[in-house]
């Protein structure tokens, strides 16, 4: 298929609802309970199937289409997260932002705005980084993130050791989190094991909270502990659900 007749069909896509919205658990390691999910889109393509983020957010950058589906991922983030608030459980959303959407005229003050007309506390809004594209102007993204940082939102950076990322940018951009990517925490390296330590402390430093993502297995889990991550995220913890199907674990934890 080329990248053309993709790129009609995902505007047809997110005309014809095809878009779909699952979450990813984020469990706290001092408690052992969900205390934020993360926002993942899916593409429930007519002739392909499910189809995951890499298969079309680099589409949607090249495309121009990264606006309609940052704006359509906001919206119904906010809107599980207000459900759940209202439903009795204050849980945090973590929404992924592409650096395009940072230059985006009028970004920042839209996500405040639609942050407070559903009434609900920006403190459990992360704004999650991905580097998929190189931020270029980097002086314009701090400016775009400062009043989402003075609301109370945090902004995290995705993926440290892959792509772009680096610690630079936790303090380029004022992160309040930094996510470890799964290749990292999934080696077995014990140079990769000390350089995290390292990163961890200086996180920590900087009370910057440290997220650890790909936890797929015990050791992993286990290794998220040793370094002094806050939270961890991975298949042995959730795999990307429903909304409904998150409600459903939230119910089981206040049992």
């Amino acid at each position: 298929m080329t990248d053309s007749r993709l790129v009609q069909e995902l505007e047809t896509a997110l005309d014809e609802g095809e878009i779909i919205v699952h979450f990813q658990p984020q469990v706290d390691l001092s408690t052992n309970r969900t205390v934020s999910v993360e926002s993942l889109c899916r593409w429930l393509h007519p002739d392909l199937g499910l189809l995951l983020p890499y298969a079309f957010i680099p589409i949607a950058e090249q495309s121009g289409l990264i606006a309609r589906l940052g704006d359509y991922m906001i919206a119904e983030s906010i809107a599980a997260a207000t459900a759940w608030h209202d439903a009795g459980t204050s849980i945090g959303i973590a929404v992924n932002v592409s650096p395009l959407q940072l230059g985006l005229e009028g970004f920042g003050s839209e996500l405040v705005a639609a942050v407070a007309a559903a009434h609900l506390d920006p403190t459990l809004v992360t704004l999650e980084i991905t580097e998929t594209v190189p931020i270029e102007d980097l002086g314009g993204a701090t400016s775009v993130l400062a009043p989402l940082r003075e609301a109370g939102m945090v902004v995290a950076i995705d993926d440290y050791g892959a792509g772009y990322s680096s610690l630079s940018r936790l303090a380029d951009l004022g992160a309040g989190e930094l996510k470890i990517d799964r290749s990292l925490l999934q080696s077995d390296s014990e140079l990769t094991a000390r350089h995290l330590s390292d990163v961890v402390e200086f996180a920590h430093e900087r009370s910057i909270r440290v997220v650890a993502e790909g936890v797929e297995r015990a050791e992993h889990l286990q290794l998220a502990r040793d370094l002094g991550c806050d939270r961890a995220q991975g298949f042995l913890l959730g795999r990307p659900v429903s909304q409904r199907d998150i409600t459903s674990r939230l119910e089981r934890e206040l049992v």
